[in-house]
Parts: C-alpha cells; sequence; structure tokens
C-alpha cells in the first residue's frame, strides 16, 4: 500500500508541482505535454493491472496545471490577489459541487487510499458504512468550505472597498483566520485517522481474541484425549 500510495502522489501532486515550479517558459509546452504523456500513461496501466484510478490524484493534477497555465500570465500585485481570490471560488466550487450530487471530494480521497492496498470499492464502501465515516467525511467539507467562503468575502471586500492602492490592509486578518481554521482542520483530520485506527485496532484485538479462544479449545480437546487413552 505504501509503495502505491508513493508512486501516486509522486505522479500527481510532487512530478506537476516540481516541474512547473522550476520550468522555464520557453520550454513549458514541453513539459506540460512531457506531464499529460505520463499522467495518462500512469493511470492507464494503474486501470489495467491494479483496476483502479485515482480520481482525486487526477482532479488535482489537472486542476495545478489549469492553474499554472493561467497563473503565469498573471502580474504580480494586485492582479495576482484578484487571481488568488479567483481560485479560491474555484477551490470551494469543487468542494460544494460534488456535495450536492451526494459526492465527498474527501471521502473520494479516502477511497482512492484504500484502494492503494488493494481493497475492492464493495469493502471500502463497507468500511465508510460501518464506521460512520460519511459524517465525518461532511463535517471536513463543511469546514474547508467556510474557511474559503470567508477569505472570499474578506478579500471581494477589499478588493471593491480598498482598491488597488489598500487591498492588503485586512492581510493580518487573513493570516489569523488561516491559521485557526488550519488548526481546526488539522485537528478533524487527526481525529478521523484516529478513529480509524482505533477500529483498526478493535478489529485485530477481536481476531486475535477468537483465534486464542479457538486454540485453547484445541488444546483442551487434545487434553481430553490423553485422559481417556
Amino acid at each position: 500500500m505504501k509503495n502505491k500510495l508513493l508512486y501516486d502522489s509522486i505522479v500527481y501532486i510532487i512530478s506537476p508541482v516540481i516541474l512547473f515550479s522550476f520550468a522555464n517558459y520557453n520550454i513549458i509546452r514541453y513539459l506540460l505535454l512531457a506531464l499529460v504523456f505520463i499522467l495518462s500513461i500512469y493511470t492507464i496501466i494503474t486501470k489495467k493491472k491494479e483496476s483502479r484510478i485515482s480520481v482525486s490524484g487526477i482532479i488535482f493534477s489537472t486542476t495545478y496545471i489549469l492553474m499554472f497555465l493561467f497563473r503565469r500570465k498573471v502580474q504580480l500585485g494586485f492582479d495576482m490577489y484578484i487571481y488568488d481570490t479567483c481560485l479560491m471560488i474555484v477551490l470551494t466550487l469543487i468542494i460544494v459541487l460534488p456535495l450536492i450530487l451526494n459526492k465527498n471530494i474527501f471521502r473520494q480521497i479516502y477511497i482512492d487510499i484504500r484502494r492503494c492496498n488493494n481493497e475492492n470499492n464493495l469493502r471500502v464502501f463497507n468500511n465508510i458504512k460501518k464506521f460512520n465515516l460519511t459524517y465525518d467525511f461532511r463535517n471536513l467539507s463543511l469546514l474547508f468550505t467556510m474557511h474559503l467562503v470567508i477569505l472570499i468575502f474578506i478579500r471581494v471586500f477589499s478588493i471593491y472597498i480598498f482598491g488597488f492602492e489598500s487591498y492588503e490592509k485586512n492581510y493580518m486578518i487573513q493570516v489569523a483566520l488561516n491559521i485557526v481554521f488550519i488548526l481546526g482542520e488539522m485537528y478533524m483530520v487527526s481525529k478521523l485517522m484516529s478513529k480509524l485506527k482505533t477500529n483498526t485496532t478493535t478489529k485485530k484485538e477481536i481476531v486475535e481474541t477468537k483465534k486464542s479462544f479457538i486454540n485453547g479449545i484445541v488444546i483442551d480437546i487434545e487434553q481430553y484425549k490423553n485422559m481417556n487413552k
């Protein structure tokens, strides 16, 4: 599982970030073609050999590529501030729209991670239902959405009220809000991971208890046979 998850992370997340971070604009077209080719081949291979597709990985890499292509033509300063605000709106839609369709981006991330462990969809969905993870994923989505919406409101207010000269006037407020929300998001993620770890540990303990119980019965039977000889 760790190797597959690492490969997915390298292909879908790390490679786009690194390539575009150090890319020369003169060769960006070739890097883009190479990256799309690598992503396509890797997706086809995982689909054919492992019967899985990392939906969340594809969403991230596609979003990042599009973000970079539009961002590289934006000038620093006020224009970049507006662009980043629009990007936040897009990210909010990516989180909210699936909720309307009874989907969840964080649920999909969890599914993709579990699929790296060769678990089929039925087993993954059963775990989600058994451990009541849908509630946790929904709360996490709502928290991220609230985080982005509040930031968008502040930034739009700064753009229209303060304008070009003083648009960074609310910068410290945004920093404080980011810290508060990030801490809350980290707490919810850690709580979710702790819940999964506890359930996994409990399940292992139950299995070990059953094995010990069965072994104990076998030993008793053997002793019973020896006594009757």
